[in-house]
């Protein structure tokens, strides 16, 4: 019972803690993985964005390509990347539809509307918690995320659902510049569950005007 008490007041603690990396409301970083899925080595490569909505609660947005050894390529991103442009491009239409004609609808103007904010939809959430002043560890979910898959040798291509769970380790190595590293399972529909780790460098932008106020130097 007292172990559970202490890990608890440590997880509190540390929660309560204000380092520098979450004193910025961006991060957006490059990252390169490896691992396996199945019988086959999987490669993926991307550039992924998280945007801070509270001091330990960051919005996810990755896009990423990935290189199995079967010969299978998948490229990936949230459901929001493709499902927004196409309910903007039906609105858009719906819209042009009604130009010729003396409806009063706005169903094109909610559907341009709505497009939009599916769009900027973010494939999962972070959670943060500072190790001392520049170190960071979140561990992270990505279930709104799609994989076009494709093979060329056999004709193969087709969208499929693809989610991801892991835990991201970041350091601040200098000013807004960050080093990283994660460890992460990932699925898409037609394949296992994989394993594999990674590394990334990355770049911290707005500063919180809360933080920009009491800023010092680091």
């Amino acid at each position: 019972m007292k172990v559970i008490v202490t890990c608890a007041l440590l997880i509190f603690t540390a929660c309560s803690l204000n380092g520098q990396i979450n004193s910025y409301k961006w991060h957006t970083y490059a990252k390169f993985s490896s691992g396996k899925i199945d019988s086959s080595i999987y490669y993926n490569g991307g550039i992924s964005a998280e945007y801070m909505l509270f001091k330990n609660l960051g919005l996810n947005y990755n896009f990423e390509f990935q290189h199995r050894s079967d010969n299978y390529n998948h490229l990936h991103g949230s459901i929001g990347s493709l499902g927004g442009p196409v309910i903007f491009a039906l609105g858009a239409a719906a819209g042009l539809a009604n130009l010729g004609t003396n409806s009063n609808s706005n169903i094109g103007l909610w559907g341009m509307l709505a497009g939009v904010l599916v769009a900027v939809m973010p494939e999962g959430i972070s959670y943060h918690v500072p190790i001392g002043y520049k170190g960071d560890i979140a561990p992270y979910a990505n279930f709104l995320g799609f994989d076009w898959v494709r093979n060329r040798e056999i004709g193969y291509s087709e969208f499929k659902y693809a989610c991801s769970f892991g835990v991201r380790g970041t350091y601040l190595v200098h000013e807004r510049i960050t080093a990283l590293g994660f460890v992460e399972t990932r699925k898409c529909a037609p394949t296992g569950w994989g394993i594999g780790a990674g590394i990334g460098v990355g770049y911290l932008f707005k500063l919180r005007e809360t933080d920009a106020e009491n800023k010092t130097p680091n």
